[in-house]
């Protein structure tokens, strides 16, 4: 069975994720920042083993706790989209790249992604359990920012369509606490603008909307 655990980090109200098989302890961290000791805290706790680092992308206050994770283990995968490894300060000794449609097996965990451009160029969310962590791609009735460097509204409306394709009954973990902290896709595809405007295929609608 896998189980999952939100953490609301740092002055951003980031959200960092432990997911973990409860059978085998096998676990994976996704988007370590702020306060990487208190994530630590839990997989000591817990009698967890990290596998892995999963990175939805590269911007600072989602990979800023990496570093707390790989000094205790040089080896540890860390898992990015090559397009957004240019904007990693670090380059983790284990960095490995992800592609779409790729199945990232980390002992026990089996995990899937879905390169989801738009906010960054490597944007990905990541499946497993029953739950999507869509970074800063998907919010609780909200999109991510559309003018930053190297982000595009016209590849974020391409990763809505693809997201509004996935299960109603698949949860949504955001990265960050906006509007809320968890919902499903079949509420966001009732209420969040962006979904249903990609949803029903209003690109210049969509477009419109985020910028």
């Amino acid at each position: 069975m896998i189980k999952t655990r939100q953490f609301k980090l740092g002055p951003m109200d980031n959200f960092s994720y432990l997911l973990w098989n409860d059978e085998t302890k096998e676990a994976a961290v996704i988007d370590p920042a702020w306060q990487p000791e208190k994530l630590q805290e839990f997989i000591t706790n817990e009698g967890l083993t990290l596998r892995c680092v999963l990175l939805t992308h590269a911007h600072p206050d989602h990979v800023n706790g990496v570093a707390h994770f790989t000094r205790a283990n040089n080896e540890l995968p860390v898992y990015l989209h090559e397009a957004d490894h240019f904007m990693l300060e670090g380059r983790p000794p284990a960095l490995r790249p992800v592609q779409d449609g790729e199945k990232i097996e980390a002992g026990s965990l089996k995990i899937g992604v879905l390169h989801t451009p738009g906010h960054t160029p490597g944007s990905v969310c990541y499946q497993a359990g029953g739950g999507v962590y869509t970074g800063d791609t998907l919010f609780v009735g909200e999109c991510g920012r559309v003018d930053l460097p190297g982000s595009s509204a016209e590849a974020l409306y391409d990763s809505f369509v693809k997201l509004s394709k996935l299960p109603d009954g698949a949860a949504v973990y955001p990265g960050h606490s906006y509007n809320g902290d968890k919902s499903t896709f079949g509420v966001q595809k009732e209420y969040n603008l962006y979904l249903k405007l990609a949803r029903a295929g209003n690109r210049a609608d969509f477009l419109r909307a985020v910028k």
